[in-house]
C-alpha cells in the first residue's frame, strides 16, 4: 500500500503545474479593414446573412439604423472584441538617435519608448531616425527630414550640444529631450520640453544631511557629468577637498592622504563601478565617514550587489523615479528595458505618457506633471540598506 501512494505522490507532482500567473498580457483580436467600400443598410443585412461577420462589424459602425447598430454591439460581445473611440487617429512619434553619442542608450530609450506604445494598444506608428552625432548638418537634415512630416511628437535623447542646437531651430512638432533638465542650458524655444534629472535640487536636499562640523569632500572622475555633479555641490556646500578617481581601480594611494575621514561628508558623484570600489577601499582603510551622499547616478541594485553592506552603511542616496503603472513596467521589463532604475527610461516613458495622454484622451500611466518646460521630478531620500533601498523620510520634496 505504502508503494502505491509513493507511485501516486510521484505522478502527481511530474503533472503538477504551478498556479503562478503570466505577466504576458492577454491577446487581443483585432480587425483590420481592408475593404475601401461602403455598404448600404440592407446590402450589411445580406453580408451577415452570408456569413460575413467581420465585414459587418467592420462597415456598420456608421449606420443610422438603431437595429443594425444593436445587432453589432451583440455580435461584439459574442466574440468579446472591444471598440474604443479615440480623440485623434494613429499616434505618430519620431525618435532621433545619435547613437555614437549616447551609446547603449540609443536602443535602451526606443525600445522602451516601443514598450510603452504596445503596452497602450493604440494604433501607432514610430519613426526612427539614426544619425551618428549631433554634428549640425546631421541635425539639420533630420529636422528637415521630420517636419516634412506631421508627429505628435518627436524625442531627442541628446547632449548639451546637440540641445544647444535644436533650441535655435524652427519646429512644426513637440520636441522632448529626456536627458537633460532645463536648467542646464538657456533655451526659450516653446516647442521643447525636457525630461532630465534636476541635479541641483538633489544635490540641495542632500545638502541638509551635511556634518558641518567634519571634513566635506566631493568625489569625482574626469567624466563631464561628474564633474557638473562636483561643481554643483561646491556651489551648495563649503567643500573642503576634492578627490578625483583614476581609471585604474585602485584608490588606496589617494584614501591614505588623508588622516581621518570618519566625521566626514562625501558627496560620491562617480558612476556605480566607481562608487563601490571607492566605498569598499574606504573599509579596507579603517574610514567610515559620517555620511556617504549620492545623487540619481548610484540609485541602482547593482550597487547593492557590488558593495558590502559595511561599505554603503552610512549612504544616503537621492532619487526622482516615481511611481509608474505596474504592467507598464512589466511590459516593457518583458523586452529587457527597465524603467524602475533607469533614470533615463524612465524619463522617456514618462514624456512620452504626457503628451500621448492630451493627444488621446487616454489616462496617464505615471504620475510626473510638466512644470515651466520640464518635467517636475519629485526627490525621496533612501538608504542604501542590507538587500533593498529603504525611504529615509515618508514625504517627498
Amino acid at each position: 500500500m505504502r508503494k502505491l501512494l509513493m507511485t501516486l505522490l510521484t505522478v502527481s507532482l511530474l503533472f503538477g503545474q504551478s498556479q503562478i500567473l503570466s505577466p504576458i498580457p492577454l491577446p487581443m483580436t483585432i480587425i483590420i479593414d481592408l475593404d475601401p467600400n461602403e455598404y448600404e443598410d440592407h446590402i450589411l443585412e445580406k453580408k451577415l446573412e452570408n456569413g460575413e461577420v467581420f465585414t459587418f462589424i467592420a462597415k456598420s459602425k456608421n449606420s443610422k439604423n438603431e437595429e443594425l447598430l444593436t445587432m453589432r454591439q451583440n455580435i461584439m460581445s459574442l466574440f468579446n472584441i472591444m471598440e474604443k473611440i479615440y480623440a485623434s487617429g494613429t499616434f505618430r512619434l519620431a525618435f532621433i538617435v545619435p547613437y555614437k553619442v549616447i551609446g547603449k542608450y540609443a536602443s535602451s530609450t526606443s525600445n522602451s519608448a516601443l514598450g510603452y506604445l504596445l503596452n497602450r494598444g493604440i494604433p501607432f506608428e514610430m519613426k526612427l531616425y539614426t544619425i551618428e552625432d549631433e554634428d549640425e548638418q546631421s541635425l539639420l537634415e533630420t529636422l528637415n527630414d521630420i517636419n516634412k512630416e506631421e508627429f505628435d511628437l518627436v524625442v531627442a535623447p541628446v547632449t548639451q550640444k546637440g540641445a544647444y542646437y535644436l533650441c535655435n531651430q524652427t519646429l512644426y512638432s513637440p520636441l522632448f529631450i529626456p536627458t537633460l533638465h532645463k536648467n542646464r542650458l538657456d533655451c526659450s524655444n516653446s516647442m521643447i520640453f525636457f525630461g532630465g534629472i534636476d541635479y541641483t535640487k538633489q544635490i540641495e536636499i542632500l545638502s541638509s544631511l551635511v556634518d558641518e562640523d567634519g571634513l566635506k569632500i566631493t568625489v569625482s572622475d574626469n567624466s563631464p557629468v561628474s564633474q557638473m555633479l562636483s561643481n554643483t555641490a561646491k556651489e551648495i556646500v563649503p567643500i573642503d577637498e576634492s578627490i578625483v578617481l583614476g581609471q585604474n581601480g585602485y584608490y588606496k594611494r589617494t584614501i591614505s592622504r588623508f588622516s581621518d575621514l570618519n566625521q566626514s561628508t562625501i558627496f560620491l558623484n562617480t558612476p556605480i563601478v566607481k562608487s563601490s570600489l571607492f566605498l569598499s577601499q574606504l573599509t579596507l582603510a579603517n574610514f567610515k565617514p559620517s555620511k556617504v551622499l549620492s545623487t540619481q547616478i548610484n540609485y541602482s541594485p547593482l550597487l547593492l550587489t557590488l558593495t558590502q553592506y559595511h561599505d554603503r552603511e552610512n549612504m544616503v542616496i537621492a532619487n526622482s523615479i516615481e511611481k509608474i503603472d505596474p504592467k507598464l513596467s512589466e511590459n516593457i521589463a518583458l523586452i529587457d528595458q527597465d524603467i524602475r532604475f533607469n533614470w533615463l527610461n524612465y524619463s522617456t516613458v514618462a514624456g512620452i505618457d504626457i503628451v500621448f495622454s492630451e493627444k488621446t484622451s487616454e489616462s496617464r500611466l505615471s504620475t510626473v506633471k510638466l512644470v515651466n518646460g520640464s518635467l517636475n521630478h519629485n526627490v525621496k531620500l533612501y538608504e542604501a540598506g542590507l538587500y533593498r533601498f529603504i525611504l529615509k523620510e515618508p514625504f517627498e520634496y
